[in-house]
């Protein structure tokens, strides 16, 4: 979800690039800022915990929203499969709103209300395994919670009225269960509302596709009935509707089945929107290439214009503040992740945000080049590692402000998988994501869920991966020293340090780009596993740049790269040291006539331990550990070494 702060009407100045660049930032931090209000309701209005001895295949919402105030009037069928004998069921229920009857089987039950629940008492036991089904009336004023659930607003002014339950606000305007272990089968809203209001014709929305729509006369007035059914399981808080005066345009998409893509915009938007939406039928083509087939296709994705700037993924039924592509993608990700697919925890939101957030990224890869992929991707990482700590893996779940962490949950989440994808290559990665969606689709998931399946496609051994970039904290910062170490051969040696003590080491192949200056250029991938490893790569060419992490595929930051290009070993004939092995002391012949600057003594990744005088002779070694070291100096403009061994 990406929400609040810039209505429609307010994009239409932001046209140069600056500009819109900086109204994308202020949205993402906005998206943030409204998720975690989401939370807020989430962590102090739990849902009920006694709603599990049910399971719903069916909802049918009749409603009749009032279009100048918050009251509304509903009936709601409910088709249910008893998971054990039932006598009594709940459902979640705002107590403001007023139940006047329960009917089962055309006899009225008892029941109550208290504590946001509505308890049912059945006269005789319903046994395990059977379908039966109740129907619910009630009405009242929708309480304001603040928070979104349900709006009465107006727009250049005609009134509108929306819904946005994300996560638990559904139970405000509607009777239902919003645990996060059962998806609704199927359900059908039809809505009953003013055919003209305000002297202009009111037009109403919601998830899958419109069947019908009827006019009806209540107390001489005429009322439209519209008819929508969806038949892919749902969960609650993805339901909703809206009704004001709407202008509809349309598009199709989709590489294999052609579907509609309804757009229902404000009147006053409507050349605006259009405009922008030329953008969207690329992006969807796009994800469907990528992930699979959109996983409603047999009904339509609707984008529906509403009042807060941003965009909630209501399945089959998005609701936009506007038609920019990075939020467009953003929410049409979320079809996939986050609707066909849910996180089956708060630990695992990283499973909707990062996976959303990085399809932003894969639409500027494809559509914008390498260039602007690389600039998205380099700053994400100088995001993440504005702290030293963090892990994608959500610890602490009572954290509203942990949860939807931008840093870590978004973009964080979002640069794993695209450091996934570059160590298991393009053909595994996006195989499995498209392995991943096909085999949990309408169900939820965990991160092992998605490791699993990673990894048997790629055949590949995750779990290092994962313990350090998704349960983790932190990042490294590397120390790499290249050194030509003979003909078109170069030495490169790897260290790193880590940000936060819970990574001792993070495991990871790391990818240089080798070039000269004819145009000449090899990329290779350095498996990286320990501290101070060493790597002789072969180019076929004398390298005058060595390149680290040329597209900022990697979260790093502070990283060094030394190089000694120009480097030539010691040739027997002109330079002898002795003896090698050595225990105590350490002497050099020379026959060149110039004089040598000064000695060093090196590490073998590159760190200066000891300098000499040349004419200082012998060169005392005793001080060195057992080990492999070089000796090193300058003449003329070559740096020459020569490796010897410490007993």
């Amino acid at each position: 979800m990406k929400l609040n702060l810039y209505n429609l009407s307010v994009f239409v100045w932001f046209f140069t690039g600056a500009s819109l660049i900086y109204a994308q930032q202020n949205m993402q931090r906005n998206l943030v800022q409204r998720e975690r209000t989401a939370a807020l309701r989430r962590l102090l209005q739990q849902p009920l915990a006694n709603t599990g001895n049910y399971d719903i295949t069916y909802h049918r919402l009749e409603l009749q929203p009032q279009l100048d105030n918050r009251n509304l009037t509903g009936e709601v069928t409910t088709y249910f499969v008893a998971n054990n004998d039932l006598i009594q069921m709940e459902f979640d229920f705002n107590t403001q709103m007023q139940v006047n009857s329960v009917i089962y089987h055309g006899s009225q039950l008892n029941f109550n209300q208290s504590n946001n629940r509505l308890i049912i008492n059945f006269l005789q036991p319903i046994l395990q395994g059977n379908l039966d089904s109740i129907k619910i009336t009630y009405d009242g004023f929708v309480p304001d919670t603040g928070l979104g659930s349900y709006a009465v607003s107006t727009h250049n002014g005609k009134p509108v009225v929306w819904t946005l339950s994300e996560p638990y606000g559904a139970r405000d305007w509607w009777p239902c269960k919003q645990d996060l272990t059962d998806k609704i089968d199927s359900v059908d809203v039809i809505l009953k509302y003013p055919k003209i209001q305000n002297g202009v014709e009111m037009v109403g929305v919601s998830n899958g596709i419109l069947t019908s729509e009827n006019i009806t006369q209540i107390n001489g007035t005429d009322y439209k009935i519209s008819t929508w059914k969806h038949r892919y399981p749902i969960a609650a808080y993805l339901v909703a509707f809206a009704v004001t005066n709407y202008t509809k345009f349309s598009q199709t998409a989709g590489i294999v089945q052609n579907f509609p893509i309804d757009n229902y915009v404000y009147p006053e938007n409507l050349s605006l929107a259009q405009i922008q939406s030329n953008a969207f039928v690329p992006v969807m083509n796009f994800f469907e290439q990528s992930f699979g087939h959109y996983p409603f296709y047999t009904e339509k994705y609707g984008q529906i214009q509403f009042g807060w700037g941003g965009g909630m993924e209501h399945q089959t039924a998005t609701f936009v503040a506007n038609y920019q592509r990075w939020l467009i993608a953003h929410e049409l990700a979320h079809q996939w992740f986050g609707d066909a697919i849910t996180c089956g925890s708060w630990h695992d939101i990283w499973l909707n945000e990062g996976f959303a957030t990085y399809s932003e990224a894969l639409i500027k890869e494809h559509l914008d080049g390498q260039t602007e992929f690389d600039n998205w991707k380099q700053n994400a990482v100088s995001a993440i590692t504005q702290y030293p700590d963090g892990s994608v893996y959500v610890q602490d779940t009572t954290d509203v402000w942990r949860i939807f962490d931008s840093r870590l949950s978004y973009y964080k989440g979002a640069m794993v998988l695209n450091m996934l994808r570059l160590q298991v290559g393009d053909s595994d990665f996006f195989e499995g994501l498209r392995n991943y969606v096909n085999q949990k689709s309408f169900q939820y998931a965990k991160t092992q869920d998605f490791k699993a399946i990673i990894e048997t496609q790629s055949g590949k051994d995750l779990t290092d991966f994962f313990n350090d970039w998704i349960y983790g904290e932190g990042y490294p910062t590397y120390s790499i020293q290249v050194t030509r170490t003979g003909a078109q051969e170069y030495e490169v040696v790897i260290n790193q340090t880590t940000s936060h003590a819970s990574v001792s080491f993070f495991e990871l192949s790391l990818p240089f780009v080798f070039k000269d200056d004819n145009g000449h250029e090899l990329q290779v991938m350095l498996q990286n596993t320990i501290n101070g490893q060493h790597f002789v790569v072969q180019t076929g060419f004398d390298v005058t740049d060595v390149i680290f992490d040329p597209h900022h595929d990697i979260i790093h930051r502070n990283s060094i790269l030394n190089m000694n290009l120009d480097i030539k070993t010691f040739e027997n004939q002109t330079f002898k040291i002795y003896p090698n092995p050595v225990k105590h002391y350490l002497y050099m012949d020379s026959s060149l006539l110039q004089p040598v600057s000064e000695l060093k003594i090196l590490s073998v990744d590159g760190k200066e331990l000891r300098t000499y005088s040349y004419q200082n002779q012998p060169f005392d070694v005793d001080f060195l550990p057992a080990g492999v070291y070089w000796l090193q100096f300058r003449l003329n403009r070559y740096t020459y070494l020569q490796k010897f061994v410490k007993q």
